[in-house]
């Protein structure tokens, strides 16, 4: 397994604000808190016995007062958590088990108390199929769109319109916009008004139609606190097919045949799309998953991973004064106040306010 991660609130009803393609959304200091997630480790396990003493929150280098510590044992979590469930409608997400709503009520509602979830569908266009919820009946009705929505199923879902980055080229037929689509769910659910924290987790097979890369989605989620946790989709397949390659693709000379090296050089270039995939884990203080196979138990063992992330997360944040003129960026960061406490994973967001 590779890996990658993060959390959120719910949304009010009403048309969202939008955002140029690299602007952070303004955050609005008079109804939240400025907050910020993270994850401490001590020799590779969770630390779950921090206190507000041990942790130093800097707002552009300055120390700011906690208004809120959350997490581990002295401190449980009642900042909601917003998960939010980006599906690859291209052709991924009718395997076995992916879209049963059972496990993520079972597993993530009735895990985390104050969890929602919003689903969203992507291929050259963004869909938002429900925003966060906790209603079983609304996230059923929302997974369920997530296949059926082409046949005319109502209600259809919001759309939401994608933008390739700065020197960014597309396939001109359409096709999958992956890290575009991260990008805009990230931007999506960051201008929800609410205090919480976000995570999101994407189900594709990696393979994108746009020359686009991890970082290009990655630089700004991690600026707006937002893990990201890919399932990669079918990776055994495209081993299994470079393995078959080895095996047949060989004269009686030991020369690899024309046909044989064109094919490997092919499901090659799909591994790095589904390694460079996998890589947003990393990049954004998250999680990848890449299981062998997707069915039911599987899906819920990576949902029970998701689960022990939010379990072992710190929240801290503060109250921002209003600002005296136009908002501006702030960049937060949390520090431990000595290094026999362990290593922060996360921990930093830019915001604006």
């Amino acid at each position: 397994m590779f890996l990658g991660a993060l959390v959120a609130q719910q949304a009010a009803p009403g048309p969202l604000p939008q955002q140029a393609p690299g602007e952070l959304p303004v955050f609005r200091a008079e109804t939240t808190l400025a907050l910020v997630r993270f994850h401490v480790v001590r020799k590779n396990a969770y630390v779950d016995d921090l206190k507000p003493a041990d942790v130093v929150l800097l707002e552009d280098g300055s120390p700011r007062k906690l208004t809120l510590f959350e997490g581990g044992r002295s401190a449980q979590r009642t900042v909601p958590v917003e998960i939010l469930l980006l599906f690859d409608i291209s052709g991924s997400v009718t395997q076995q088990g992916l879209l049963d709503p059972l496990a993520y009520q079972r597993t993530l509602l009735d895990g985390v108390p104050n969890a929602r979830l919003a689903v969203y569908g992507f291929d050259s266009v963004l869909r938002r199929f429900s925003r966060p919820t906790r209603d079983p009946a609304e996230l059923a009705g929302a997974l369920e769109r997530v296949v059926s929505f082409r046949s005319g199923a109502r209600p259809r879902p919001d759309t939401i319109r994608l933008q390739l980055p700065p020197r960014r080229k597309s396939d001109p037929r359409g096709g999958t916009w992956i890290y575009e689509s991260v990008l805009a769910a990230a931007k999506d659910a960051a201008a929800w008004p609410g205090n919480a924290t976000r995570m999101l987790v994407v189900f594709s097979d990696g393979f994108p139609t746009t020359t686009s890369q991890p970082e290009d989605a990655a630089s700004l989620a991690s600026e707006l606190g937002i893990p990201i946790y890919p399932v990669v989709l079918g990776h055994h397949r495209i081993e299994e097919q470079m393995r078959q390659v080895h095996e047949t693709g060989y004269n009686s000379q030991g020369v690899m045949s024309d046909g044989a090296r064109q094919r490997l050089q092919r499901l090659e270039a799909q591994e790095r799309d589904i390694l460079d995939f996998a890589r947003l884990g990393e990049l954004t203080g998250g999680r990848s998953f890449d299981p062998r196979t997707i069915n039911l138990t599987v899906v819920r063992q990576i949902l029970g991973g998701l689960l022990a992330q939010i379990r072992c997360e710190y929240v801290v944040g503060f109250a921002p004064a209003p600002p005296a003129g136009q908002p501006m960026r702030h960049k937060l960061q949390v520090k431990l106040r000595g290094k026999e406490l362990g290593k922060v994973l996360g921990g930093a967001r830019s915001i604006t306010y």
